[in-house]
């Protein structure tokens, strides 16, 4: 009898560890041809396509971007304001923040582009931020540095250590 009960209680652990071990796996939810849009305010404010994605509902909740990332973002008139896309990119849901890594490139509708390696975007806050070396190219110039903030549609940018010429209009021309 004591082996019959000790085999009831092995088994029972075992079915246990089958149902943990079934639950982790159903924890991922993964998708192909993404493509999601963003409202705010009844309005369209970004798409996002790419062409996979899993989510982990383990907490932190995220998803991952495992073969890149587009996102456009939009004026109140639908126009495209910002175009970023990535490799690599990472959605934490609880707090809105995205991390994005691996060949990142932000074109804003003035034609400035910034290139770098990895880029944090608060959307919350409405905002990009790195700590690595970026590249930033206009129509004019292209600047060199180690850090950024910027705004989301990036009209207005920060170089934390920049390095590079830039050329400066005579304001005694007009």
């Amino acid at each position: 009898m004591a082996i019959f009960l000790l085999s009831l209680v092995a088994c029972e652990n075992d079915m246990q560890s089958i149902m943990r071990l079934d639950q982790s796996a159903a924890a991922v939810e993964e998708g192909i041809k993404i493509e999601s849009l963003y409202s705010q305010g009844g309005r369209v404010r970004a798409k996002l396509t790419a062409p996979t994605m899993k989510r982990y509902m383990e907490r932190p909740a995220y998803v991952e971007f495992n073969n890149g990332l587009k996102v456009l973002s939009y004026n109140d008139s639908l126009q495209v304001e910002s175009t970023v896309t990535a490799k690599y990119g990472k959605y934490y849901e609880n707090d809105d923040n995205v991390f994005l890594r691996d060949s990142v490139v932000v074109i804003n509708k003035e034609g400035k582009r910034l290139d770098c390696h990895e880029l944090n975007w608060d959307s919350k806050k409405g905002k990009f931020l790195s700590k690595k070396a970026v590249r930033i190219s206009t129509p004019t110039d292209t600047i060199y540095g180690t850090g950024l903030e910027s705004n989301q549609d990036f009209s207005d940018y920060n170089i934390i250590n920049p390095r590079g010429q830039v050329t400066v209009q005579d304001s005694t021309l007009n």
